[in-house]
């Protein structure tokens, strides 16, 4: 689903955890669109509500707060919890309350970001292959370029 525009709905965002990725969301958001963030832990809302985010305590696998949170009329739905059962069960109960919302999955690991997808998420982000990047990134350094190796099958042994 594309990004909404002129007549299609207003945009609303559904945030759920307010760990590093819930709140570089909320710093796009602040201010600039209707948003909502889910958090589980309560002494992080009465912070954050503090600071002026609109948030709210409950886990995002419940569909009760789930629907207080308003994901019925969410455009997107950003699942930024580190919990992947939470992730899974929360992309199943979107989909049945609002078939339009763009959501985004963090996910663990690739398996679960193929669940992901298949129950109606739009993206997942998966922790384990952003490593894998990062690590070959930095270690790259360390690893001599690849050289001819089918010439001579012992050019490099013993050094």
């Amino acid at each position: 689903m594309d990004q909404p525009t002129g007549s299609q709905r207003t945009p609303y965002v559904v945030i759920a955890g307010y760990g590093l990725p819930g709140r570089s969301l909320v710093e796009l958001a602040h201010g600039q669109t209707d948003y909502l963030v889910i958090e589980l832990n309560p002494q992080t809302c009465e912070r954050a509500a503090a600071g002026g985010v609109h948030i709210i305590a409950g886990s995002a696998s419940d569909p009760e707060v789930l629907r207080q949170a308003g994901v019925d009329r969410a455009t997107l739905v950003a699942l930024m919890v580190p919990n992947d059962e939470v992730v899974l069960a929360a992309i199943s109960h979107i989909r049945r309350v609002n078939s339009a919302a763009h959501i985004i999955a963090r996910c663990s690991f690739t398996s679960t970001g193929l669940e992901a997808v298949r129950r109606g998420a739009d993206h997942s982000i998966v922790a384990e292959q952003v490593i894998a990047h990062e690590l070959q990134a930095i270690a790259l350094p360390w690893f001599p370029p690849l050289r001819d190796r089918g010439t001579d099958s012992t050019a490099n042994h013993g050094r």
